[in-house]
């Protein structure tokens, strides 16, 4: 049960969290963070056998969607184990090698190598796509700005291609529900053609359904998700970017095997900053993410706009009903999630400036409930003695807030946000 809230000062209590972001390392080496006593005899005698079979002077890659080099499975189903890898000789004409070794034994023994039509590896996936019990090899391979998709199916020693074709955007789903795994294909060129089509594996891939009509006169798909688009509900939502900064959201509804637009790219998804389409609340059905100016801002420049990020859901008609509002840092340095009963309710002093100090206030009364601020280090040294707590730093700026950004609680079976404040990576 929600607490008694003894004023709307409380009410406004909202949920902070805190996100850091950190770098990424590309490690060539796939064993270079293994310790040699971690490494096992199996591990080991693995590694040994796929040195063995590389050309001298090459390396394993990894997919970019993936931290992994070696995939080990039983790809065919027969109770022995195989190990897939990918190497790239980048002085040859064909870059890319996938090689499958079978454990043997104590021994691991090369049964093939296959080439990858690309110069990058972007993905590997191992899933059942035909029914037959074996995991199929799905490879996303890149040259330039061209992407192909490759289906195998390995057996007896030997690899098949069962489907190959141009993407943009590939998800492993099962959007109609009968239970067999399809493949969603968004593939995209600028100004002249944008298309999804779904396939599936029936004594071949074929494809379920196709949009073709889709307007291409955008910059490209920034974030494409699949899944709950309603209750019962399953399909696809795009997000795509007009230019650097606006974009808009596209969603298609998958049902009885036809894939149909039940919001177009209009005014109703524009937003003048890319926000990914996500399932942001938590209860399994993905909500559209749009800007919205706090109450009092509507005539400033937008670029002096502190905006709330505000997601909603389709209605299952033609329309958007709220779901969840948040500020979110433009830099990603914080957010601050809102109670959704708050929802124009809240608003920001437009006294604020951006990367110099917000103040959340209540519409109604202008009492202000919470404040970020951004401190010098020696400014900080004072301020942390006044009730400023530490949310962050920047450069050579010391994030901090003071207020009611507190934990709320919920009613059981609640989709609202609600995490408490968190401090990752921050030292005083």
């Amino acid at each position: 049960m929600r607490l008694s809230i003894k004023s709307l000062r409380c009410l406004a209590a909202a949920t902070l969290s805190l996100s850091v972001l950190s770098g990424c390392t590309f490690i060539s080496d796939p064993v270079s963070k293994m310790k040699a006593p971690q490494l096992s005899a199996d591990k080991a005698t693995l590694m040994a056998a796929i040195n063995s079979h590389i050309p001298a002077g090459t390396e394993l890659i990894r997919p970019v969607n993936d931290e992994s080099s070696i995939f080990t499975e039983d790809l065919n189903n027969d109770g022995i184990m195989e190990s897939l890898v990918f190497y790239r000789t980048p002085s040859e004409a064909v870059e890319i090698h996938g090689m499958i070794l079978e454990k043997q034994g104590d021994a691991w023994v090369k049964k093939l190598v296959f080439d990858g039509d690309g110069t990058m590896l972007e993905s590997v996936d191992l899933k059942d796509m035909t029914g037959d019990g074996k995991l199929n090899i799905i490879t996303g391979y890149s040259r330039g700005e061209e992407k192909g998709l490759v289906v195998y199916s390995y057996s007896s020693g030997s690899l098949e291609e069962v489907l190959s074709l141009p993407y943009t955007k590939y998800m492993l789903d099962d959007l109609n529900k009968d239970g067999i795994e399809d493949i969603t294909v968004v593939y995209f060129k600028r100004n002249e053609f944008a298309t999804i089509s779904i396939y599936q594996y029936n004594d071949g891939f074929k494809v379920l359904d196709k949009i073709e009509d889709i307007d291409p006169y955008f910059s490209n798909y920034y974030n494409i998700v699949a899944g709950k688009i309603a209750k019962d509900k399953e399909g696809i939502v795009l997000d795509a970017s007009v230019d650097f900064q606006s974009a808009y959201s596209l969603m298609v509804l998958m049902e009885h095997n036809k894939l149909r637009v039940v919001l177009p790219g209009d005014t109703r998804t524009y937003k003048d900053r890319l926000i990914a389409s996500e399932d942001i609340d938590h209860d399994g059905i993905i909500e559209v993410g749009l800007l919205e100016a706090p109450k009092g801002w509507e005539y400033f420049d937008p670029a002096d706009i502190p905006y709330f990020t505000s997601y909603y859901k389709w209605d299952g008609k033609d329309g958007l009903t709220f779901a969840v509002q948040l500020y979110r840092d433009p830099s990603d340095r914080f957010t601050i999630n809102f109670d959704p009963e708050l929802h124009g309710k809240v608003s920001i002093d437009t006294k604020s400036v951006l990367d110099k100090n917000l103040k959340f206030i209540m519409t109604d009364t202008g009492e202000t409930f919470a404040e970020v601020s951004f401190f010098s280090p020696s400014e900080w040294d004072k301020a942390k003695n006044e009730g400023w707590e530490l949310l962050g730093r920047d450069s050579d700026k010391v994030i901090g807030y003071r207020g009611e950004l507190e934990q709320s609680t919920t009613k059981e079976g609640s989709n609202k946000i609600a995490s408490p404040i968190e401090r990752k990576g921050i030292d005083e």
